[in-house]
């Protein structure tokens, strides 16, 4: 028998391709700067993040049989995140995601190729109904069809994370809000399945009571430049990001979500829970990587420690 996993991620995995220009970026241009690859995908980072922090993490994912897929699994393998249950799908590109970053490390547009993802159906949840069943926390991502979405709640209201991804994949889950165990979106991904503006820790708020209504058991927010917002419907918090230098945002919401669901798991409060995603988000930003290299429980809670100088109330 299979070893159960503390965490399973169920979501896409891609090859992400990062561009940053060198200088101010001139559209309709050919932009001078550095390009790199690594493996990605929400699920795919949160899953590393996971792996890396020490967790024992497996996937649900989908993948080709191209030169892509391999380059994914080895890096798997490396930092002992376990794809052994991924469709292998020889008939199918591997997902591809492309991103265009400012000098400072900032996305300016991306673009991904995520159709394999459709592949991760409901009938593939239910093959690995026993695996799902073990794990203590399921993390899924907007990244998969609506049906699935659907199965995941139905069965698995009390552990179900869940990653908005973006705008327009948001809205995927608003059928299934009541099944929700924990949601985690950005200002704008909270708009979408409020229908309510938010810009700011107050607005967040108002959502949150709204998600709440609708059955969601943790709200996070996600406030860009001011950090991040976590409700349970009776109490919420809010807190900045951390100081620090930023090399690169791609993968800060990941690893975010990483921090707060090992938190969650770990039966902290919500308070914690902020601090530990907010800190994964800084190892992130000052990495070039969507997933830092630097990630481990060491480093995790020499980032917490450096943090309780009074700098967080």
């Amino acid at each position: 028998m299979a070893k159960a996993a503390s965490f399973v991620v169920v979501g896409g995995c891609n090859l992400d391709i990062y561009a940053t220009s060198a200088k101010e970026l001139i559209c309709c241009d050919s932009n001078p700067g550095t390009v790199s690859t690594s493996p990605g995908g929400v699920g795919r980072n949160i899953a590393e993040n996971l792996a890396r922090l020490g967790h024992c993490t497996s996937m649900l994912t989908a993948l080709g049989s191209d030169a892509f897929a391999i380059d994914i699994l080895q890096k798997a393998e490396e930092v002992k995140l376990d794809l052994s249950r991924s469709l292998r799908l020889p008939h199918l590109s591997t997902s591809v995601y492309v991103c265009l970053n400012n000098p400072d490390g900032d996305i300016a547009l991306a673009v991904s190729a995520m159709d394999i993802c459709d592949q991760i159906d409901a009938g593939y949840m239910a093959d690995n109904q026993a695996f799902l069943d073990q794990a203590k926390l399921i993390v899924a991502d907007a990244n998969l069809p609506v049906e699935t979405i659907c199965f995941l709640t139905e069965y698995y209201a009390n552990k179900l994370c869940f990653d908005c991804v973006s705008t327009i994949k948001a809205p995927k889950v608003l059928q299934s809000l009541a099944g929700l165990f924990c949601l985690k979106a950005n200002m704008p991904e909270a708009a979408t399945l409020t229908g309510l503006p938010v810009t700011n820790s107050d607005e967040a708020a108002t959502a949150a009571k709204v998600l709440h209504q609708k059955g969601v058991s943790i709200v996070i927010i996600t406030l860009g430049q001011d950090g991040a917002f976590i409700s349970d419907g009776k109490q919420a918090y809010c807190m900045p990001l951390m100081n620090g230098d930023t090399v690169n945002t791609s993968g800060c919401g990941d690893a975010f979500f990483a921090g707060a669901v090992a938190s969650i798991a770990n039966g902290e409060e919500l308070p914690q829970t902020l601090r530990t995603g907010l800190a994964m988000a800084r190892l992130c930003a000052a990495s070039s990587c969507a997933v830092s290299p630097e990630v481990s429980q060491t480093t995790l809670n020499q980032t917490l420690n450096h943090f309780r100088g009074g700098k967080w109330k």
